[in-house]
């Protein structure tokens, strides 16, 4: 690879991972945050896990140290996507290549892996040696927010990222499976730093859905740093015994004061439909379209760039593509369907 390339390929391609990571942490975050102020009121109140609550100064601390993190995931994105086109690192296509069983499972398998992963890695960055140089800033909240799930130090950043190339190293990923974990695992982040408990919980320990972490497990990590080291399961906690002591008392006790059943009134409901279409609007716009011509008409993710094609996709001859007229006429007839979607979207929402 010649310096030429590699910085065409960057100006090309680097922007948009940049954007699209900026942007999944900016909207998972701000429509965590929206949604429970939207539903306050409505009893998300009495869920509330800590009776503190962080400061503007603790907001900018964490949005910060995030900025910087979304950097170091983006360069690891970049890094990855050179991989997969100099042949280092699978990242297939076409569907058919393996199929739809393989596509499943090998999605599974990776959140089940990088569970596994952060529990170690998390736990070993607790060791006192470790602590201070790669962890202490994730400790600064002590009371988390949604804006606290990035809000690293640098190693600790490189060792979250270093996870997706490790594994797409071993196991071959369509890239839509990898775009799919990586919008999991920031939905999954914001919600367990919540503040607020968003769990379905009913205080009574669930055989089938006991498994699975709730907002309140990783809270009291930050309580308390001895306990909870999970991230999407408690199966680790369970085994090597770092279960927080009270923690199902604590989720008893946030089920116990809350309100079951409580319908939520139309003003709220309306409130809460109009963030959801303004954040899936900005979603639309700003998290995902490429900027240049190598990643034209497609959509970047973690290593590689995933390409969507309308059912009844127009070809587009070697006419259309000189043609600037034809192209305006295109655009604005896109233009206009979108309008006519996302007005109708609105209207069902509101209505």
């Amino acid at each position: 690879m010649t310096t030429s390339y590699l910085w065409r390929e960057f100006t090309a391609v680097f922007p948009a991972v940049l954007i699209l990571e900026l942007c999944r942490y900016v909207l998972a975050a701000g429509l965590v945050s929206a949604l429970i102020w939207a539903f306050w009121r409505a009893g998300l109140n009495a869920r509330k896990i800590q009776a503190r609550s962080a400061g503007w100064a603790n907001y900018y601390r964490e949005v910060l140290a995030s900025v910087m993190t979304v950097f170091i995931f983006a360069a690891t994105g970049f890094s990855m996507y050179l991989a997969v086109k100099s042949g280092w690192l699978t990242i297939y296509r076409d569907l058919g290549v393996r199929g739809p069983v393989y596509f499943a499972f090998s999605l599974v398998a990776m959140v089940v892996a990088h569970d596994a992963y952060f529990y170690w890695s998390h736990r070993a960055m607790h060791h006192p040696r470790l602590f201070r140089w790669v962890h202490r800033t994730h400790h600064k909240s002590y009371t988390p927010t949604p804006w606290t799930a990035y809000a690293f130090d640098a190693p600790e950043a490189i060792v979250m990222a270093a996870f997706v190339p490790l594994w797409v190293a071993l196991i071959p990923m369509h890239d839509l499976a990898v775009y799919v974990f990586m919008t999991w695992q920031i939905a999954r982040n914001v919600l367990g730093h919540a503040g607020v408990e968003l769990s379905p919980v009913s205080g009574k320990p669930s055989h089938l859905f006991g498994w699975l972490n709730t907002t309140t497990h990783h809270d009291l990590h930050h309580q308390n740093a001895r306990f909870n080291y999970g991230l999407y399961f408690s199966w680790w906690d369970r085994w090597m015994g770092t279960e927080h002591p009270e923690y199902h008392a604590r989720v008893a006790e946030i089920a116990k004061r809350s309100r079951p059943g409580k319908k939520l009134g139309p003003d709220t409901t309306k409130v809460a439909a109009a963030l959801v279409f303004t954040f899936w609007l900005g979603a639309s716009q700003l998290g995902m379209r490429t900027p240049r011509e190598t990643t034209a008409d497609n959509w970047t993710t973690m290593g590689s760039i995933v390409q969507f094609r309308p059912c009844a996709a127009p070809q587009m001859d070697a006419r259309y593509r000189n043609d600037p007229s034809s192209r305006r006429s295109t655009r604005t007839e896109h233009l206009r369907y979108e309008y006519l979607l996302r007005t109708q979207v609105w209207r069902r929402l509101t209505a």
